[in-house]
């Protein structure tokens, strides 16, 4: 970890010249005031998040930007995501993302404003016409699917009943190279992180694949305080305040852009990043 933040200093500048974002984002940040960091647990999900990455994938290029502009500094820390999870609830770590906000949850965190919309959708073979208004219509598909994770409440009905025919695996790797393979032929996931496992894993591939267009559930992604942490509060309201400045002033729109033209997913120093990991 200390590896890769002497290396951001470093090339602080190459990369916002690179990633096109020279200007107002970084010529706006405040000096870091001694004290004030911002410690936020965090996983693999490309391109949302990596620690591989510059500026540790687009939310975590938004939030360092958006905290170093109220001079506070910003350390991430990759762990597995339950256990990252844990630390924060516990009060170990500050903060962590990029998580659901459902009413349960909110019993115990707050939740930032929305860092990005997350929307999930089915991906299929170009070659594989898929036409759907109910899922009750994808009966007959084959459709796979990650062991742990949530399709919301309507597929996880539909799977439990018999009406989908769903297996679920470990990976969401696998998952696409199976889908690749013509093995199933449906298989959801967040649409960012879809293209960027096929282009990152699978680039001579990703022209076979597509997805429709109809989502299966859209939810925000936050970033997320435990709510037992005295700091918390005013980190929240830190953190709202300048995500709105950077809504404003359209720099979000720049780091999106970035996003969808898989610019976060370039290796840091020569390093061959692997592939994001869904939660």
């Amino acid at each position: 970890m200390t590896g890769f933040y002497r290396l951001h200093a470093a090339l602080c500048s190459v990369f916002a010249l690179w990633l096109g974002f020279a200007g107002p984002a970084m010529g706006a940040e405040a000096p870091a005031e001694k004290g004030k960091t911002v410690r936020i647990a965090t996983g693999e999900w490309l391109p949302y998040v990596s620690e591989t990455q510059p500026y540790w994938g687009a939310l975590g290029h938004i939030i360092t930007t958006a905290f170093n502009r109220a001079g506070y500094q910003v350390k991430f820390q990759n762990f597995p995501w339950a256990r990252g999870y844990q630390l924060v609830k516990d009060g170990v770590w500050d903060a962590t993302m990029p998580y659901y906000c459902s009413p349960d949850r909110e019993q115990e965190f707050y939740c930032s404003n929305p860092l990005v919309s997350g929307e999930q959708v089915f991906f299929h073979l170009k070659e594989v016409p898929v036409q759907w208004e109910q899922l009750s219509d994808l009966k007959g598909y084959s459709i796979g699917a990650t062991l742990g994770y949530y399709y919301g409440e309507a597929f996880e009905k539909a799977e439990s009943s018999g009406e989908l025919m769903v297996k679920r695996i470990a990976s969401d790797e696998k998952n696409m190279q199976l889908l690749l393979m013509g093995r199933i032929k449906l298989f959801p996931q967040d649409k960012e992180v879809g293209y960027s496992t096929v282009r990152h894993m699978y680039p001579h591939q990703k022209e076979l694949l597509t997805h429709h267009p109809r989502p299966i559930h859209t939810k925000t992604l936050h970033l997320i305080f435990p709510r037992d942490n005295p700091t918390s509060p005013e980190l929240l309201k830190v953190f709202n305040k300048q995500l709105g400045e950077l809504k404003r002033e359209g720099i979000w729109d720049q780091y999106m852009r970035a996003m969808r033209d898989g610019d976060y997913e370039k290796p840091a120093g020569g390093a061959e990043p692997p592939a994001g990991k869904e939660h």
